[in-house]
């Protein structure tokens, strides 16, 4: 089989199935539509939060699967040195960027004549924070776990897990942000 053939095979059912999971994220965020609208920052923020953990997401698979293809992915452990390594610091940056776009988020608001409050601001940051950290923390293990089963059907994990990552970063910053800004709004 060619290249072209096993890349399409290996990853078509995961891109239908990664389209199918990011539009079921709609319906979190139309339960809080109204709350949305109404808070210009978190509307601002959105989609800076949503594309910046699915980088977060794309970064960390990439880190997966060059340590498979170096063969330093442990055997024996869950997550190696060099891999824990490598999310704590996406962690850490996640969490430095979720302040950043919380802010200017909200900056870009009060120019728009939004007022500003200390309250609503710190409430959007702990909203911003927390779907990242979760979100991350989440694709890190699927990647882990999924990218382990795609290696023991001798599968590249490659083909897969870049659209597995998007797809749960795309539905579960949906889901996340809005549960978060119904508990807190």
């Amino acid at each position: 089989m060619n290249l072209e053939h096993r890349i399409l095979k290996e990853s078509l059912g995961v891109l239908i199935l990664a389209s199918i999971i990011s539009a079921f994220g709609g319906i979190g965020l139309e339960v809080v539509q109204d709350k949305i609208f109404v808070i210009l920052p978190l509307l601002i923020l959105f989609p800076a939060l949503n594309g910046m953990v699915g980088n977060f997401g794309t970064i960390f698979a990439s880190r997966y699967a060059t340590l498979y293809h170096e063969n330093k992915l442990s055997k024996k452990k869950f997550m190696n040195e060099a891999l824990k390594k490598h999310y704590t610091r996406i962690v850490g940056i996640s969490l430095i960027g979720a302040f950043y776009v919380s802010t200017l988020a909200s900056l870009i608001a009060y120019m728009k004549g939004f007022g500003f409050a200390p309250l609503p601001y710190i409430k959007i940051v702990i909203i911003t924070a927390l779907t990242t950290f979760f979100l991350v923390s989440l694709i890190a293990l699927i990647v882990i776990m999924a990218g382990n089963h795609f290696i023991k059907k001798k599968e590249d994990p490659d083909n897969t897990l870049i659209p597995i990552t998007t797809s749960i970063a795309d539905l579960g910053s949906m889901l996340i942000f809005s549960l978060l800004i119904y508990l807190l709004f």
